[in-house]
């Protein structure tokens, strides 16, 4: 009777974590689309570039950072560099690596989209939340980050996240 209502309570609690993922991300995304005309993606790229203590960064670190893969990250940053929001260059240090900095206009559309994501991030996630959840959310989310870090990475070399933050 207990390995049932064990199976029972992780089949509702993997729904229940699947449901934010179908619902509030692709809201998120449809909201940063519809008031700064950017993609979820683009808006988390710029983010993390406007963030940067640095002009720009290597973009596997980038990647790194962001929890992508590179390829992923490649093919955004290329999407983004023919849309004039980033610049990819040749690395100085080694050519066969290139790093990523955002431009003026990519950096014009990041400052005015992070207030009014913000602001719907706060309506559909910390004003819902006690201050309990939150934390308990956190907590969740260290737990199986650490685990997929440390048995599932996303590649040989991954270590540590970086300096690269990621604001949704």
């Amino acid at each position: 009777m207990a390995q049932k209502g064990m199976k029972e309570l992780d089949s509702r609690a993997w729904r229940a974590f699947h449901k934010i993922g179908t619902s509030l991300l692709p809201h998120l995304g449809r909201q940063i689309s519809s008031h700064s005309g950017i993609s979820g993606a683009e808006y988390v790229v710029l983010v993390a570039l406007s963030e940067l203590e640095v002009p720009s960064v290597n973009l596997n670190r980038l990647a790194n950072g962001l929890g992508w893969e590179i390829s992923r990250i490649s093919h955004q940053i290329s999407r983004m560099e023919e849309t004039g929001l980033v610049k990819k260059s040749r690395n100085a240090d080694d050519s066969r690596c290139f790093d990523v900095s955002i431009t003026a206009k990519g950096r014009k559309i990041a400052e005015a989209a992070i207030p009014l994501q913000s602001k719907e991030i706060n309506h559909c996630f910390s004003e819902v939340l006690t201050q309990a959840q939150m934390k308990a959310l956190i907590e969740i989310s260290e737990a199986i980050s650490s685990h997929m870090k440390e048995n599932h990475p996303l590649n040989k070399k991954e270590n540590t996240n970086d300096a690269v933050t990621h604001r949704s």
